[in-house]
């Protein structure tokens, strides 16, 4: 023990030693601080390795059977990026296929579509599954582009016969440039994202472990007994390690994605590394307050894991929350690593002044030594308590099947580490989270308008641009410089340049092009700016044609290409990501607060359960894992709007074989520790890493075939591809057969481990 008159230095040795060697020797310690971060790490790399879409599958209905729809079907085959996998006859046939999952879009040219093209042109209908909504608008997007190239030659040959030069049939080119991410790659955009995120995370559940060592019976009265009172020495050696060590696992990160992948950092090396380092400064910190005030470690763990483990979907890096709810824009400044992602996307993807990245560097640093001031105070006035008692409890008839059943429910109340998981974060998920996503679209994202004269047509331009959904004109000026610099500071996210005379040059039939640059930092942002600024342009020059000879607005001769969402009509994002997070929400708070269960048994050194209550035990949280799925399949589905009762009695069956593998898994889990804490620290880093493995927003045919079977392993993958189809598209326990099946076999696999005893572990006290 250290003497009681002992100096800074030397208790600060003394706690660092016993960090140290903590970490290096004590395995769950080990392997959230090493092995979990290597996990993810090694997880993401593969699973976004490929980076851009190749090979969606698609289909196509032809039922013109003419030259330009043949055409259109041979540039489909032709684009690395389609598989054009089915030519059915019928829409209803790809419906079918759609639900299945094997396809994400189909292409439809109606009969006579190629008759009437010079005099009533007929529209071309790309229909994609909004339900999957990334992958499936990636391939209504190349199916488009495919019709638009067959499309090309055809009508410039017509258009010759009727007379009109060859001048005239070049339109005014809208080139797009993505600044920092050329390629739009998922590789940069969410490997960065996700890799910083997760770490973020994982490094407040291994530094809120280490505080909470500190921390007897709800006070710090020993560790200060020990220190001589230097309960800030004791402090600063336990968080040194685990911000070293994050910050280290950051570092390999950028290695991996710059060095060794080529995403190179655009903007300043050194700037990335503090803001960095202030992240993870930040996390650590925020820990120790969390402990030090809270005094209560289970309570920390939850508090962490909704600030931490939703802060990717509320860092504005996905859908922007300028237009959702006040809350969510007021919790997205608050939290700090939404100012590391601005930072970091600035200096890593858009190459931002390192002047412009000292604001956010400034809060994470200033916001780390307040927490820390904070935490040492907090220390320091529950160090003059001395412990309180503090017990929890689980305990169960050892044989009884149905006295397990009922006492399961009557122990939720008493133990708070368990109710907090199967109850209060249900509920609390079920609005804290789609509160990000409420916005639904990307809505008036700023942009600039370059020009050096204040023309009709410029007039024309803002006006189109400003009526439009997706984007709004924040300012218009004449320097190119000066907007890209705006676009590099995050004050606009697109730039629209006009070049000199474009007016002019429209109606002679020479026109000059239009550049458009996005920021290549936010690939929804990307996506819905260059739509807004793409319509606006082609209705600004359709308006400066008006008056000329009918023969100049060849594009009139073209067939229109509509898209249209399947399973989400208003495209919207929270429509989209929300269900199928939800998968992973049940998954880890059933998973979780059943190994808390499991976990606390252990610690409190309860009798090992035989078989009956071992049943009893499983089928109350199977019944609490099925109401918690029908709570948000019914109500809160119904009261936030989303996509819901596709297929309802299928819905229904299967959330209990889903609430059996989960609950199964959790309790299998738990018996590995004597302590219920580790279950949460363990688990929660995973979350995010599961939804992605989930295939929602990053399909399985993108992903190396043996990361798609691990991933398997997990309820929630199955879950969230069969539960999204039958609740958005309609799909039939039939067509999600192959999702229902591995349910059943991760529900009979597990339970049958933990029924036959073979996962209770050994009572030891922590």
């Amino acid at each position: 023990m250290t003497p009681r008159r002992a100096g800074w230095a030397q208790v600060f040795g003394t706690h660092l030693r016993a960090e140290v060697r903590r970490l290096l020797t004590r395995r769950w310690d080990a392997a959230v601080a090493f092995a979990l971060p290597l996990i993810v790490l090694v997880a993401l790399a593969a699973m976004l390795g490929p980076g851009v879409a190749r090979d969606i599958p698609v289909a196509v209905v032809d039922q013109d059977q003419s030259t330009f729809s043949r055409a259109a079907v041979r540039e489909m085959v032709a684009s690395p990026a389609l598989d054009l996998a089915y030519q059915p006859a019928t829409l209803d046939e790809t419906m079918g296929l759609m639900r299945q999952g094997k396809i994400y879009a189909v292409t439809h040219f109606p009969p006579g579509l190629t008759r009437g093209l010079l005099h009533d042109p007929r529209t071309v209908t790309v229909y994609f599954n909004g339900a999957f909504q990334t992958i499936g608008s990636m391939g209504a997007m190349q199916q488009s582009a495919a019709v638009g190239m067959a499309a090309a030659p055809l009508v410039e040959e017509r258009a010759r016969q009727m007379g009109l030069p060859a001048t005239q049939l070049s339109p005014p080119a809208v080139q797009v440039s993505i600044i920092g991410n050329p390629q739009l790659s998922f590789e940069l955009f969410l490997g960065a994202l996700l890799g910083m995120g997760m770490l973020h995370l994982l490094a407040a559940c291994s530094s809120l472990m280490a505080v909470g060592r500190l921390l007897f019976r709800r006070s710090f009265y020993l560790t200060g007994r020990s220190s001589g009172g230097q309960l800030s020495a004791a402090l600063m050696a336990r968080l040194l390690p685990h911000w070293v060590i994050f910050t280290l696992w950051g570092l390999a990160w950028i290695v991996w994605l710059a060095g060794y992948r080529g995403w190179e950092v655009a903007g300043s090396m050194p700037v990335l590394v503090l803001g960095l380092a202030g992240m993870v400064a930040v996390t650590v910190a925020l820990s120790a307050v969390l402990v030090a005030a809270l005094a209560d470690l289970d309570l920390s763990l939850s508090v962490t894991a909704v600030y931490s483990g939703a802060a990717i979907a509320f860092s504005n890096a996905t859908l922007p929350l300028d237009h959702g709810p006040k809350f969510a824009q007021v919790w997205s400044q608050i939290l700090p690593f939404t100012h590391y992602v601005r930072l970091q996307t600035g200096q890593w993807v858009t190459g931002s002044p390192a002047q412009s990245a000292l604001p956010d560097l400034g809060l994470l640093w200033g916001i780390a030594l307040l927490a820390l001031i904070g935490a040492w105070a907090a220390m320091k006035f529950r160090s003059r308590r001395p412990a309180q008692p503090h017990a929890v409890g689980f305990p169960l008839p050892r044989q009884s099947v149905w006295g397990a059943f009922a006492a399961t429910f009557a122990n939720l109340p008493k133990a708070r580490p368990v109710s907090s998981l199967l109850l209060l974060a249900v509920v609390l998920y079920a609005f804290y989270y789609p509160a990000a996503y409420s916005g639904q679209v990307a809505k008036g994202l700023p942009v600039a308008i370059v020009s050096t004269s204040d023309s009709r047509l410029v007039r024309n331009l803002v006006s189109h641009l400003r009526a439009s959904e997706g984007a709004d004109v924040a300012t218009v000026t004449g320097s190119s410089l000066e907007a890209e610099r705006l676009m590099k500071d995050g004050v606009v996210d697109g730039v629209v340049i006009l070049p000199d005379h474009l007016g002019r040059s429209v109606v002679q039939g020479v026109p000059d092009g239009i550049a458009v640059w996005l920021n290549g930092g936010y690939l929804v942002r990307v996506a819905s700016v260059g739509k807004a600024a793409a319509a606006a342009a082609a209705a600004t020059l359709e308006s400066q044609l008006e008056g000329t000879p009918e023969l100049a607005r060849v594009a009139e001769l073209a067939p229109s290409i509509r898209q249209e969402s399947l399973f989400n009509l208003t495209q919207g994002y929270g429509d989209y990501a929300v269900p199928a997070v939800v998968m992973v929400i049940l998954q880890q708070t059933l998973l979780m607060g059943a190994g808390v269960i499991a976990a606390l048994r252990r610690e409190t050194l309860a009798p090992p359960l035989g078989f009956g209550g071992r049943l009893g035990l499983w089928l109350a949280l199977i019944t609490i894992g099925t109401l918690s799925s029908l709570f948000y399949f019914g109500f809160v589905f119904w009261i936030q709007d989303y996509p819901r009762a596709g297929d309802l009695w299928g819905v229904i069956a299967l959330s209990p074989v889903f609430a059996a593998a989960s609950s199964a898994i959790g309790l299998c889990f738990g018996t590995l520790f004597n302590r219920r804490e580790r279950v949460v620290q363990v688990w929660v880093g995973s979350s995010a890493l599961l939804f992605f493995l989930g295939g929602a927003a990053w399909p399985h045919f993108m992903m190396p075939k043996l990361l798609v079977a691990l991933a398997y392993l997990f309820p929630s993958t199955a879950a969230v591809q069969g539960f999204v189809r039958m609740n958005a598209m309609g799909a039939s326990l039939v067509e999600i057969a192959p999702q229902a099946i591995i349910l059943c076999l991760l529900a009979a696999g597990w339970g049958a481990i933990w029924l036959a005893g073979f996962a209770q572990g050994k009572n030891v006290a922590p």
